[in-house]
């Protein structure tokens, strides 16, 4: 196989790669795709130069940037969420002091695809970046629950294996949309050392994820939790919501 064309087929090999896996690093690529790890860092940084990939700003995993959308269907909603987002997110984390993240859903799981843990004053959880949240039990994917289309939330809902009782959650769902918010008060699995709020993140009248503020339960109780982060974060998102009406997907 020539050079010229080897390299073509690795570079979208990787593209392919990041494509199944936002947020990936260099070493997942890696492994991912069976390229020694130096290869796929060119490979990356060719991509970067073209402006078809960058490093997320939280801990320097890659993304996709908007100009895939030119090559097909690799692109999606995610990946300009992502990049309209996270100085948002940022300053927000600058403000109240304990992280925040972005997720959208992906399948039965809430994938999170920005996240300010790495740079927040009060974090023990590091490397969140592509880390899968079920959906039932986060505060991210309950409040994705409460605000998606009912016919896209039954749909789910049909694919998960039992182990919850339908009537009590189509409640607790009900109750998200009436206060706005989705809240996880940090007992019980799989975090219970600490809490969140969440909010979803719309543009166009469509969900396209959603946003949380997450503190230390042993040290902030819910109500405290919800006193510090619930405003800044409804403010962030609506600064996320009004950046993404006025820069629409390339």
């Amino acid at each position: 196989m020539p050079e010229t064309t080897r390299a073509l087929s690795r570079g979208l090999a990787v593209l392919a790669a990041l494509n199944r896996t936002p947020g990936a690093s260099t070493l997942a690529l890696a492994r991912a795709t069976g390229l020694p790890r130096p290869s796929v860092h060119r490979l990356l940084e060719t991509l970067r130069q073209e402006g078809y990939v960058a490093r997320s700003p939280s801990d320097e995993r890659w993304v996709l940037r908007p100009a895939v959308r030119a090559l097909g269907d690799g692109f999606q909603d995610e990946a300009w969420v992502t990049q309209v987002a996270a100085p948002m997110l940022f300053a927000l984390t600058e403000r109240i002091g304990w992280p925040s993240d972005l997720a959208t859903r992906h399948g039965t799981e809430m994938v999170i695809r920005e996240t300010t843990h790495r740079r927040a004053r009060f974090s023990i959880d590091h490397g969140m970046a592509g880390h899968r949240l079920p959906i039932l039990h986060s505060s991210l994917g309950r409040c994705w629950l409460a605000f998606a289309p009912a016919a896209e939330r039954d749909g789910v809902l049909g694919l998960l294996h039992g182990g919850f009782d339908r009537a009590a959650l189509l409640r607790d769902l009900a109750a998200i949309r009436r206060r706005g918010h989705a809240l996880r008060e940090g007992t019980g699995t799989p975090w219970p050392h600490t809490g969140s709020v969440a909010l979803p993140v719309r543009a166009g009248g469509r969900l396209l994820g959603c946003v949380n503020a997450i503190w230390m339960a042993r040290a902030v109780t819910p109500a405290e939790g919800l006193r510090q982060c619930l405003e800044p974060l409804r403010a962030a998102r609506d600064a996320i919501e009004a950046a993404l009406a006025e820069a629409p997907p390339m």
